[in-house]
Order: structure tokens, then C-alpha cells, then sequence
């Protein structure tokens, strides 16, 4: 197989690209680092990405990176100025050997070697998991509990994690046994994945301290049978523009299940088929019945006008195409719709609550539950 994709790249080099990519642990001097080398052939030209991180902090150092004469050599450049450097070679095996640099004049060896993945198994959503670094990150996360709250006198245990900011809660003592078994090992996912985000949240402008999303969780809903739940973050991790969102979470206590706003509202029997495992078909209930329904029942709560010039007002709220896809959250008195705009419009995203008594006759036949 390695032959037949070495084959291709050959034959097709001038249109497309090959890429190779390395996952690597070991050293600099005594201390622990991973490493992932991303190598992009096309044609002639080769470029090169990389990042990396330390055993005992888990922050992501993203390096710029450059191939010549057979010396990979990558560096950090916050602020367009060089605090360290990699001098390596490749040799047997895709073993890495060389130096390491910084502004100091201090000079330690590195030896790299490909990563034994078998030592790092955890089971991950798929998108962390496609990010192969995460399943290392994943052995030496540390979870500490920071305090207790109470929520419909129940107890929440919330706990942080000893690498960056990432705090989240867990079920406490006084909800059942079954509950706790049920719901926990979700909650706990989800924390893994919020810190996954937050270690992996690096600028090539500056190091990385794990601060760079900013969030919030706020417990919205409780019964006996269905936990919600609102995280909202706002995060930079370079790039143009910082950004912020909100995700809506309402999980069954009895089985975990994490259900969707479709699974809970359905403004149009097509919602309930199974033809909406399609996307077209998916994208056209959100756009034909999904928005104006939601955008009816929210005008006769809030009596939106358009406004009467756009250019000072880009809150216009009598537009369909906002209400396609927004984010939500289940609370005690109803469900809160926020919005999505453009970017340079995002400060217009407010939240809207429709009481339970004007969506009951929405609610989707196979909630099993009512509002």
C-alpha cells in the first residue's frame, strides 16, 4: 500500500499534494515533549507544519518550518521575534535527532521517535480523536474537585484540570446510583473535550497559559428525568478575529441521551422521517419550515420590527435567514433562542425565550417527554 501511495504521489505530484506526517515523542535534554511534523510536497516545492508539547504542561507551541538540505528546522516567533529553535535530521526508522535553541544561548540535544500509540488508547468523540496528539494529552489529564453547588437541591461537584482553565461539573452524592453511572461518564467526556480545546488553543503570537477560551457553564433545567445545561465561550487562538458561541445541552438522566432541538421541536412532520439524515433535505426543513415557524411564534412574543436603516442597525431580527440554525437552551420557563449572524454582526446575537405553553403544540411526537 506504502508503494502504491508513493506511486501516486509520483504520477499526480504536479496537481496534487502528498503529505507526510510524523508523530513523535521524546526529549529535549530531560524533559518530555511530543511532536507532530506535517511535511507537504508539490511538485519542486515542500512546506512544512509543526507543533508541540511539553509531558508537564500539555500547551500546544505551534512552529513555523523550513526543509533544507535534508535539516528540518522549526522555530517560535511571537511577535516576529525568535525565542527558540530546532536544528533536526531525520534518520532509520523516521527517528529525528538535533538541537534545540533559545534566545538565552542555551543548547540542548533532542531525540524524537515515532510515537507507540498503543500506550495512549482512550476512546474520543471523533473529531478529537482524528487529532492524534489528543490521545496523549488524554493519559496526563488531572481532574480536581473545586467545589459543590446545589441546583433543585441537588448536589453538583465541579472540577478543574490541573494543565489550563477548564472547569465542569459532575452529578453529586444525593442523585441515584443509576443516574450517576449513566450521566457522569458524559459529563466527564465532555469535560475532556473542553479541555482538549483549551490546551490545543495556541497563537504563534505569544505561548500559550490555557486561558485563551473564556467559558461558562450554567445549569438551566432539572427533574428526575432530564438534566440541561448552557456552555457559552469565548476564545482567541490566533488567527483574524477572537469569536464566541453558546451550545445548548439537554441529556436524559435515565440514558443518556443528548437530544437535539429537532429531537424536542418539530415544526413539520418531515423533521421525524429518516430522510433527514440527509443534509439537503435537512437544510431545506430548517429554511422552509424550521425558521419562519420559530420566527412566528417568536414575533408574537417580542413584536420584531425591521429595521429602518441597515447600515446603523444590522439587528434585524424579521430576517428568516438568522433563525436556520440557532443556537438554544433549555431553562425552567422555556426554551431560549439566540440568533446567529455574520461576524460583523455578532454583537446583535441576544437570546429570546418562548414560554413551554406556545411550543407545546410543536413538540416533536417522539420527545418522550412533555414541556
Amino acid at each position: 500500500m506504502k508503494k502504491i501511495v508513493f506511486i501516486l504521489c509520483l504520477l499526480y505530484s504536479t496537481i496534487i499534494f502528498c503529505q507526510d506526517t510524523y508523530y513523535l515523542e521524546g526529549s529535549i535534554a530531560k524533559s518530555k515533549i511530543f511532536m507532530k511534523i506535517e511535511v507537504y510536497k508539490d511538485g519542486k516545492e515542500t512546506s512544512l507544519n509543526a507543533v508541540y508539547f511539553y509531558q508537564n504542561s500539555l500547551k500546544d507551541i505551534p512552529l513555523e518550518a523550513a526543509l533544507k538540505n535534508d535539516t528540518y528546522t522549526f522555530f517560535f516567533k511571537p511577535n516576529n521575534v525568535i525565542t527558540e529553535k530546532f536544528y533536526l535530521k531525520k534518520s532509520t526508522n523516521n527517528r529525528f535527532e538535533g538541537s534545540w535553541y533559545n534566545t538565552a544561548g542555551k543548547q540542548f540535544p533532542v531525540q524524537l521517535q515515532p510515537i507507540d500509540f498503543s500506550n495512549y488508547k482512550f476512546k474520543l468523540d471523533r473529531y478529537y480523536a482524528d487529532e492524534k496528539l489528543n490521545l496523549v494529552k488524554c493519559k496526563f489529564l488531572e481532574f480536581k474537585k473545586q467545589k459543590t453547588t446545589i441546583y433543585n437541591n441537588k448536589e453538583f461537584i465541579w472540577y478543574s484540570e490541573k494543565h489550563c482553565d477548564s472547569d465542569f461539573f459532575r452529578l453529586g452524592s444525593n442523585f441515584s446510583e443509576k443516574n450517576k453511572a449513566v450521566i457522569n461518564p458524559i459529563l466527564e467526556n465532555i469535560h475532556i473535550q473542553t479541555t482538549l480545546a483549551q490546551l490545543n488553543c495556541s497563537s504563534s503570537f505569544e505561548y500559550s497559559e490555557g486561558k485563551g477560551i473564556e467559558g461558562r457553564t450554567t445549569i438551566n433545567f432539572l427533574n428526575t428525568n432530564l438534566l440541561g445545561f448552557e456552555m457559552f465561550s469565548s476564545y482567541y487562538c490566533g488567527g483574524a478575529h477572537p469569536d464566541f458561541g453558546g451550545s445548548g445541552y439537554l441529556i436524559d438522566l435515565n440514558n443518556g441521551k443528548d437530544y437535539e432541538i429537532d429531537d424536542i421541536i418539530a415544526f413539520d412532520k418531515s423533521v421525524t422521517t429518516e430522510e433527514q439524515s440527509n443534509f439537503d433535505n435537512y437544510s431545506k426543513y430548517r429554511s422552509t419550515y424550521f425558521a419562519p415557524k420559530l420566527l412566528a411564534v417568536l414575533n408574537s412574543e417580542f413584536h420584531f420590527e425591521k429595521p429602518k436603516n441597515d447600515d446603523d442597525d444590522p439587528c434585524d431580527y424579521t430576517n428568516e435567514e438568522y433563525w436556520d440554525f440557532p443556537s438554544w437552551s433549555y431553562t425552567e420557563k422555556g426554551i431560549e433562542f439566540t440568533p446567529i449572524f455574520y461576524r460583523a454582526a455578532r454583537s446583535c446575537e441576544e437570546s429570546f425565550l418562548i414560554p413551554f405553553e406556545k411550543l407545546k403544540k410543536y413538540k416533536n411526537p417522539k420527545f418522550p417527554y412533555s414541556l
